[in-house]
């Protein structure tokens, strides 16, 4: 018996693994129990799909890998109504996803300022991933399951090393985070787990699916169009095919190292974090010991700081979208490895971090900020 074409079968394959280990991280957690090779019949999975061939590819794997689990699908489109046929393309969608056998279909519209400071593609994806959780909460779901590449993890690592960026920027996607999981990322072992652009391509192919074409994916406008169609190809050129493959390995990597750094900061923040005192600023809402980050690695001092910003920020009723730049997170760093009686330092979120005492105070500025909040 002839098996199915070898795209498909790999598709399947990443699609059914990372559905059983997400079955079994919440084996012991949920009433969802893993039995052999089944679950609970009411347990739903469900797939962003914006009718292009990646989500596609993956909605119609889904419902396969789902049926064999006892799973069910549920597709969900979001229309972002950015364009004039926006409501047309969503109904599209629909179609084939009602075709491959989804269990359930919703178009779900979302509102994305055009005008708004930030580019529309990153407000467009903040509006789709709310909506998507949003769904998600009010049906349960056990996963959010989203169509990106190989492809987009090349792109991400590139659009990284323009920037700049530190290790966790350039790990690229994440493959699971949460309930959202991205099975054609592969397993990380090696990128024969996942898939590329073409291979959801020929999927659709091979399975007769109608596909959609997102213009803006022609406009060069848009930075990451533009090392689509520009950069990756020009360094193809010059370095070889295997240059994209180079990528993907590179944020595999600085993943696993990423993932190192972060669980000891994590745990170092916890171990330096202190109440304020009576003798802190009015506004202190999170304190840190200068003795215990001090010897500290940078490294490791950096991304405990960044971590008790984010943390400063929320405890003062002002978290921020904005991320902390590298030069704050430097002057901060300052007031533990060259301290000269500098500071206050302003940072997002409307908080300054001052040298007291010992101490690395976080101090929010909001007016309206006079009593200190617990650590």
């Amino acid at each position: 018996m002839t098996g199915p074409p070898p795209q498909i079968a790999r598709a399947r394959t990443a699609v059914r693994a990372a559905l059983l280990q997400r079955l079994t991280d919440l084996a012991d957690r949920t009433d969802h129990a893993l039995h052999g090779d089944q679950a609970d019949a009411s347990a739903r999975i469900i797939v962003g799909l914006s009718g292009g061939a990646d989500s596609t590819a993956l909605l119609a794997t889904t419902v396969w890998c789902a049926r064999k689990l006892g799973l069910s699908t549920h597709a969900v489109i979001i229309d972002h109504g950015l364009a004039d046929d926006s409501a047309s393309v969503a109904e599209r969608a629909r179609t084939t996803a009602e075709r491959v056998g989804a269990d359930q279909v919703t178009v779900r519209r979302v509102q994305v300022d055009r005008d708004a400071p930030g580019g529309v593609e990153q407000r467009a994806r903040t509006a789709r991933l709310d909506a998507l959780d949003e769904i998600a909460d009010a049906s349960g779901a056990l996963a959010v399951l989203l169509g990106h590449t190989l492809d987009d993890q090349a792109e991400q690592v590139l659009l990284g090393l323009a920037r700049g960026s530190g290790a966790r920027s350039l790990a690229g996607i994440p493959r699971e985070r949460g309930r959202i999981l991205r099975p054609f990322l592969g397993t990380g072992r090696d990128e024969t787990t996942g898939l590329w652009r073409k291979d959801t391509r020929a999927i659709c192919d091979q399975l007769d699916l109608d596909i959609w074409d997102d213009p803006m994916n022609e406009d060069q406008d848009l930075l990451r169009v533009a090392v689509r169609t520009a950069a990756l190809p020009q360094l193809q050129e010059v370095l070889g095919e295997h240059v994209t493959s180079a990528l993907v390995r590179t944020a595999d990597l600085l993943r696993d190292d990423a993932d190192v750094l972060d669980d000891l900061a994590a745990e170092e923040f916890t171990a330096a974090r202190r109440h304020p005192s009576a003798e802190d600023p009015d506004g202190t809402v999170l304190a840190l010991s200068a003795t215990a980050l001090a010897p500290l690695a940078r490294a490791l001092r950096t991304r405990v700081l960044k971590l008790a910003a984010a943390e400063a920020a929320r405890l003062g009723g002002h978290p921020s979208d904005k991320s902390i730049l590298r030069r704050q997170v430097l002057a901060a760093d300052s007031l533990l490895s060259a301290y000269r009686g500098q500071g206050p330092i302003p940072l997002p979120g409307r908080i300054d971090v001052h040298r007291s005492n010992g101490a690395i105070l976080f101090v929010t500025t909001h007016p309206a900020a006079t009593q200190r909040r617990p650590s």
